[in-house]
């Protein structure tokens, strides 16, 4: 009988072998970290939706009980002295819409212990403007909700969202400091064509583009921003560019393509900083999320059909289809004036104005 002899062979691996195994498992891994990204993104932005409808919602329980939306910043007056000395230029007190809806996102004793007779930064107001809420902060901007830890003074509560206040630039918020007198702040505050501005109160009924049409929130990116703006930009707390934003370009406009391009010239650094600070803009990839002023959060790309910044220098990247008259300079060398422009809004414009009568489609954004 013959035997069949077999012969055993060791339970190792070859080096060919085991370098085989380490590149399948390199490529599942680099075929599974997109994914992993991708859905947490995914995450993030759904919670930085939920946030956007939290707040939308607020508004709307503060429209409840006052007929009107939370005013965008407050109105600077002509006479008086701010009281708490934080601040020596004239006006009694200035804060943004986010305090007035404290109560009505779990915040009530914040609410009630802001003092609205002082400015938003004055020592009556550092413990509520200190505060680090996360209804205010989109998950994908996370340094907001670490506060302004470059300000060394002023140790401020951030936020990545604010009211929008229509295709044009906001009036300027200081009369005394800047130079600009009554009458030129209310040239400028007439342009307030959206619903959150300087010295807004607009109720729905004043909404006739149709509350589903008209943006009232948008996002603002904080993380993005050069380390000289973190230092002194997107406090939830202040009635100016932290909490207002224009219309005037499409989301991440600060953010696209290479400023000292020569296809894109008239972008430069400068500018781009500029643009960083009034424009909507987000960390989610292609767009950035908006709510709109009936509650509903929808996400507009960054290629909407929207103006694009010009090469006029008065004012940063001021696109070429808007004109200025009736001019003036303030003391920090901005020049406002009235804007002027004939035709059909873009898009995203449109979307910013809530009685501009524009018939705008769904599919348009």
């Amino acid at each position: 009988m013959r035997r069949l002899i077999s012969r055993g062979r060791s339970g190792g691996f070859t080096l060919i072998e085991l370098l085989v195994v380490i590149a399948i498992i390199a490529v599942l891994i680099a075929l599974l970290l997109p994914a992993v990204q991708a859905a947490r993104e995914a995450a993030r932005r759904t919670q930085c939706v939920n946030n956007l409808k939290q707040l939308s919602l607020a508004m709307h329980n503060y429209h409840d009980g006052n007929l009107r939306f939370p005013i965008g910043g407050y109105t600077p007056k002509a006479a008086g002295t701010n009281p708490g000395g934080f601040f020596t230029q004239v006006y009694t007190a200035i804060y943004s819409w986010a305090p007035s809806i404290l109560p009505y996102i779990e915040q009530s004793a914040a609410g009630n212990s802001y003092n609205y007779s002082f400015a938003y930064a004055d020592t009556q107001n550092t413990t509520v403007a200190a505060l680090h809420l996360t209804a205010f902060a989109c998950p994908s901007d996370p340094l907001v909700i670490a506060g302004n830890t470059a300000n060394t003074t002023y140790a401020m509560g951030l936020t990545s969202y604010r009211g929008i206040n229509g295709p044009f630039y906001s009036p300027p918020r200081y009369l005394g400091r800047d130079g600009a007198t009554a009458a030129q702040y209310q040239q400028m505050a007439v342009q307030g064509l959206g619903v959150i501005y300087h010295g807004s109160s607009n109720g729905i009924d004043s909404i006739t583009d149709g509350t589903s049409n008209t943006m009232l929130l948008g996002e603002y990116v904080y993380g993005r921003l050069d380390v000289i703006d973190q230092n002194c930009w997107h406090w939830w707390t202040a009635g100016n560019a932290d909490t207002i934003g224009t219309a005037m370009y499409a989301p991440n406009v600060a953010f696209q393509g290479d400023p000292n391009s020569a296809s894109n010239p008239e972008i430069d650094n400068a500018t781009r900083n500029d643009l960083a600070v009034v424009s909507q803009s987000s960390n989610h990839p292609g767009g950035a999320n908006h709510s709109f002023s009936d509650g509903s959060v929808k996400f507009i790309k960054n290629t909407v059909n929207s103006w694009v910044p010009g090469p006029n220098a008065t004012l940063p990247g001021f696109p070429s289809v808007v004109s200025v008259t009736n001019s003036f300079t303030l003391a920090t060398g901005q020049v406002y004036g009235t804007y002027v422009y004939t035709g059909n809004l873009p898009v995203y414009q449109a979307l910013s104005t809530r009685a501009g009568g524009e018939v705008i489609s769904a599919d348009a954004y």
